[in-house]
């Protein structure tokens, strides 16, 4: 591989791994949101 190419992998890797972590970031908060409640919520009903 020639330097150009491998700098392209790198970049290429990372792109690709930063992707899957904001993607697994998201479906984990999609699962949780409704744990999140608003101070407003809280204070209406006792906890």
């Amino acid at each position: 591989m020639t330097r150009k190419q491998k700098r392209l992998a790198v970049i290429g890797g990372g792109v690709s791994f930063i992707i899957a972590a904001v993607l697994l970031v998201m479906f984990a908060f999609s699962q949780s949101v409704a744990y999140f409640y608003m101070p407003a919520d809280l204070a209406k009903t006792p906890v």
